[in-house]
């Protein structure tokens, strides 16, 4: 619609209408591949901490984006509007933005459908036609991370020790999340106890300190006990899931949806699953696999004295040179006058390979996702990163202490946080930036499947790319919707590749 038949349909004020749009024409099968319907784009003022009025915006958006991403406990979307009627006059942030919206691609026309907060109103643009800005909006539950902070402390006695899930009680308590919408038990992986002190911590920064501290509970047995969480926001709630589980499909809420690459029309191709656009972020960086540590990294635990017995020696002291030789136990009682030295214990030196955590690992597809590069001997080679941790006494973490014979918890607890972080870098080993025709039906942490063709044909037959082609995890997507169709971007990552030599 122009915008002189806009300022027409709408006569300079504000139509109101009831909670509820008459949605456009239903998609019906051969429509084009970009094509949506809008069931919902609404904006509602607050009155006295109340819903007030509510105005349908579809004419006034020019355009919105809408993001997910693995590594964002928060939705997000931004909304470019053009305004004629200066709607902007009544908008002081707060508002709540309704969107329901299909895509012709989603099975079972899957809607995306969720409730935003307007945290900020953009810098304005004057125009001939009228004002342009942003609104930018999040999930209300934002309001009550950034409000509220936690005291409190997790473990015995408090009640939530035999909680399926801390995080999720989390959620409930101080982010005001909804049962049945924004909180489902499917969405939520059951973890080992664990006793942890939240002192002024925003809730978001408590379930992200558990993320390196848990093992989980179901296949992750005996040798093979696997850390490792995520946390975040998709179209069907939030999520506290290992990198395993996610790897494995558990948290896709739809079937896999396929997605085909061609340069040009392919028979037999549908237009609607074919991939628009398609970038390699990076094949290979040698570089950063080692300052990672992804090839192999080194851990040390470090258990801390207590404040009564700190002890620092005087440069050039014997303790100091002591210090200097490999021991486990601080043993030194020599305090030239200064006391008693620390009580503290540092754990033997733990070496993780990549090998070892891709045998470990639950794996998207089923081959390693690289070679190690010859001049990298895993055998010779020293750790390329080392990880010091400070370690408390993690006594309800009964359900890992099985490493040394049971003897020495904190030594389970350093395994547990090591793992975390190399099934982190295994987990973006390849990546991959594609576009496709929106779908509302995808969501952050769902698996895709890519059909790539290799560059060389050969003779009549077109191969696939063996090392992009095959499963991946949709780490972010963002839905960009115009009024002359809807495209989703997606950054994929996987651990893996399927089988088959690769170069």
């Amino acid at each position: 619609m122009a915008v002189l038949e806009l300022i027409n349909d709408i006569t300079g004020a504000w139509k109101k209408i009831s909670y509820g749009v008459t949605p456009s024409s239903s998609l019906q099968a051969g429509d084009s591949p970009r094509e949506f319907k809008i069931d919902k784009l609404q904006l509602t003022f607050l009155k006295d901490g109340k819903d007030g009025d509510t105005y349908d915006i579809t004419e006034l958006v020019l355009e919105f984006s809408y993001h997910e991403s693995l590594e964002s406990p928060f939705l997000r979307c931004d909304i470019s509007i053009l305004d004629a009627v200066d709607f902007n006059s009544k908008l002081i942030g707060g508002e709540k933005v309704r969107i329901k919206m299909t895509t012709a691609t989603a099975f079972d026309k899957d809607p995306l459908d969720t409730e935003l907060i307007v945290f900020k109103i953009g810098s304005i643009s004057k125009t001939e036609r009228g004002q342009m800005y942003i609104l930018h909006c999040i999930s209300p539950e934002m309001y009550h991370d950034e409000g509220n902070k936690i005291f409190k402390a997790f473990g015995p006695g408090d009640g939530s020790t035999n909680a399926d899930c801390l995080p999720k009680l989390i959620c409930e308590k101080y982010l005001k999340a909804k049962g049945g919408t924004k909180i489902k038990k499917d969405n939520f992986e059951n973890h080992s106890p664990v006793s942890f002190l939240a002192c002024s911590w925003k809730p978001s920064d408590a379930i992200a300190f558990l993320s390196d501290k848990v093992t989980r509970l179901t296949e992750s047995k005996g040798d093979k006990k696997q850390s490792g969480f995520l946390f975040w926001e998709n179209r069907n709630g939030f999520n506290f899931r290992s990198i395993d589980s996610i790897a494995k499909g558990h948290a896709s809420q739809t079937g896999i949806y396929q997605y085909t690459y061609v340069q040009q029309a392919q028979e037999g191709v549908n237009p609607m699953y074919a991939i628009e656009g398609l970038t390699y972020p990076d094949k290979a960086n040698h570089l950063a696999n080692m300052r990672l540590g992804t090839y192999k990294t080194a851990a040390i635990g470090v258990q801390l004295p207590s404040q009564k017995d700190s002890f620092a020696p005087p440069s050039g002291s014997k303790e100091e040179a002591d210090g200097e030789e490999e021991k486990d136990t601080v043993t030194s009682e020599k305090g030239l006058g200064l006391g008693k030295a620390p009580g503290g214990t540092i754990n033997k030196m733990r070496i993780l390979t990549f090998e070892g955590v891709f045998a470990k690992a639950d794996t998207v597809e089923n081959e390693p996702p690289f070679k190690i590069p010859d001049f990298f001997d895993l055998e010779k080679s020293q750790p390329t990163r080392m990880k010091i941790r400070a370690l408390p006494g993690m006594k309800n973490q009964s359900s890992i202490a099985n490493v040394d014979n049971g003897t020495n918890p904190n030594v389970d607890a350093m395994a547990v946080a090591q793992y975390a972080a190399a099934r982190y870098n295994l987990l973006k080993a390849i990546k991959l930036n594609i576009v496709i025709p929106g779908n509302t039906a995808l969501g952050a942490g769902g698996l895709v499947k890519i059909i790539i063709p290799a560059s060389k044909q050969k003779g009549s037959n077109v191969e696939q790319d063996l090392l992009y082609s095959g499963k991946y995890i949709i780490a972010g997507l963002t839905h960009i919707y115009r009024k002359t169709g809807m495209t989703t971007k997606l950054f994929l990552i996987r651990d893996s590749r399927p089988p088959g030599n690769v170069k």
